[in-house]
């Protein structure tokens, strides 16, 4: 029987482990403070005994199970290396009061900042979660779903005149700004609607504000723990949850649309929000990252920085082909796949974006400016296009520093 005395540590209570992740063909556990807002990796062995220090278990009970797993003793050495790393991080119950790192000032310039709209974001998405919990009941859900393919079926089958009052808008600048602004809107609902769902699985909202990098305004939602959500399914619900409200709110428009008449100003204007919201909901679902769809994709797989792993893939599968660096030597199989197939097909369609838009700006250039500025135009699309496609890792093989979590954390 395991007595007081023999029983090991505990690890605090509120500390949150991530389930694994596949990052850069190494499985890994993340590992947060939520007190002093800090989070790390940690591999296979490290989670073994971190979700095993409750305070009940004791050392020599963990040692075995830790050998009987991985075939190798847990020696007092590597215990008071493992304890004294998470009593130095102040995850150990009843250890040093973790630091609590001051928050980061607030960027505010003309050209670029960030200002926070409300002063407790998770008060605010609770409330917004107690006014729209219905939407997650199944009668709710069902009759969404089947009127939201009956309003594709629609814009299908009355895509000429759509495109029509779009191009109606297009040439008309008020009008246009007020689309503009109504999907501006729009975008705003987006974010609240990650942030509702994620409180719906647990997760906590941090901070609900609006950044700029002018000329483009924003709003954003910050999910603390949106890692650390207990499974594949609520992540990737979470990270459609925006598309999900461009569509719902899109709704009421095709059939406002329908019935008024067609000479109406407000018909074209109408089109144009139905056409152009679509649009933007098509445009979050592409797997490229920061969009949603790429990160569904990503947390789909289990995989943690899927983007840049896959640059650094490519990168080290180039140098292994001619003799540099280490090749792909440590990758499983399964992180080969993955990763090959998000190279390739980000690389193909990236190619096709940039190649399309190429083309379109070549033509308008021309049309306007002459044979000389098409070029130009069509030559500067290319370019900016290679930065995403080219993989971002020497030809050494050598890896770049990872990306950081903003793009993977942070809705």
């Amino acid at each position: 029987m395991t007595t007081a005395v023999a029983a090991g540590p505990a690890v605090r209570t509120d500390i949150q482990i991530s389930r694994r992740y596949l990052r850069d063909g190494t499985s890994v556990h993340l590992v947060r403070d939520p007190v002093a807002g800090k989070t790390f990796e940690i591999g296979l062995r490290e989670h073994f005994v971190l979700v095993r220090l409750d305070g009940v278990t004791s050392r020599e009970e963990i040692a075995e199970a830790y050998g009987r797993t991985f075939g190798r003793s847990l020696g007092p050495a590597a215990w008071q290396q493992l304890l004294g790393l998470l009593a130095a991080r102040g995850l150990i119950e009843g250890g040093p009061v973790p630091t609590v790192d001051p928050p980061a000032a607030a960027r505010r310039k003309l050209l670029g900042g960030s200002l926070r709209l409300v002063s407790d974001a998770t008060a605010t998405t609770a409330s917004l979660h107690r006014l729209f919990g219905f939407t997650f009941r199944g009668w709710f859900l069902v009759p969404a779903f089947a009127a939201t393919l009956l309003m594709l079926a629609g814009v299908v089958w009355h895509g000429p005149a759509l495109v029509a009052d779009t191009a109606r808008v297009l040439d008309n600048p008020f009008a246009l700004m007020a689309v503009a602004t109504a999907l501006w809107v729009t975008m705003g609902l987006h974010e609240l609607g990650h942030g509702v769902v994620a409180h719906h699985f647990g997760g906590t909202v941090g901070e609900i504000g609006i950044r700029w990098q002018l000329p483009m305004v924003v709003m954003y939602c910050r999910i603390d723990d949106y890692l650390f959500l207990r499974t594949r399914r609520q992540q990737v619900t979470t990270a459609s949850a925006g598309i999900l409200v461009n569509l719902l709110l899109l709704l009421p428009v095709l059939p406002a649309w329908l019935l008024v008449p067609e000479r109406e100003p407000a018909r074209a204007l109408l089109g144009a929000f139905l056409l152009l919201g679509l649009a933007q909901a098509a445009l979050f679902l592409l797997p490229l990252p920061p969009m949603d769809g790429y990160k569904m994709l990503a947390h789909s797989l289990g995989m943690l920085r899927y983007a840049s792993g896959s640059r650094r893939f490519a990168g080290r599968a180039l140098a292994g082909l001619v003799g540099r660096g280490p090749g792909l030597a440590g990758y499983p199989r399964s992180a080969r796949i993955a990763y090959s197939g998000y190279a390739l097909g980000a690389a193909a369609l990236v190619t096709s974006i940039v190649t399309i838009v190429a083309l379109v700006a070549e033509r308008v250039a021309t049309a306007h400016f002459g044979p000389v500025a098409g070029a130009i135009s069509a030559g500067l699309a290319v370019l900016i296009g290679m930065f995403f496609v080219v993989p971002r890792t020497s030809f050494t093989g050598t890896r770049k520093p990872a990306d950081g979590r903003r793009g993977e954390v942070r809705k």
